[in-house]
């Protein structure tokens, strides 16, 4: 393979890689705008790229509460070990567009006592 085509290859590469990114970490344009909060269980709790989720079961259904990026999130002083299976939670934030979809993006979330500001810039 001579230079030229290392260097066109790599640059594919790079760029697919970027287009991937983009697509996983889609912001809000999947949410609504209206406010919304969810009160339930933890079910399950996920820390890592592209953002930390926790599944929580509300009125019998579970629901995919999208939270910040884990630097987001450990910087509003949230993490891992705030949460545990079990607890109950209420997050705060906007539901998906499809109303079939039981997903939020959450903008802030408490645990006991704790409110977490994982979006500050957004309230």
């Amino acid at each position: 393979m001579s230079i030229l085509q290392t260097r066109q290859w790599s640059l594919a590469l790079a760029l697919s890689v970027a287009a991937g990114a983009a697509l996983a970490h889609h912001g809000w344009s999947w949410y609504g705008s209206e406010d919304f909060s969810l009160t339930g269980k933890v079910l399950e709790k996920h820390f890592g790229n592209p953002h930390d989720r926790l599944v929580v079961e509300a009125d019998g259904r579970r629901w995919n509460v999208v939270m910040s990026p884990p630097r987001s999130t450990a910087r509003a002083g949230f993490s891992d070990e705030r949460v545990a299976v079990g607890d109950t939670v209420t997050a705060y934030g906007h539901r998906h567009r499809d109303a079939a979809t039981l997903e939020m993006k959450t903008e802030r979330i408490r645990v006991g006592d704790n409110l977490y500001d994982l979006y500050p810039n957004r309230s």
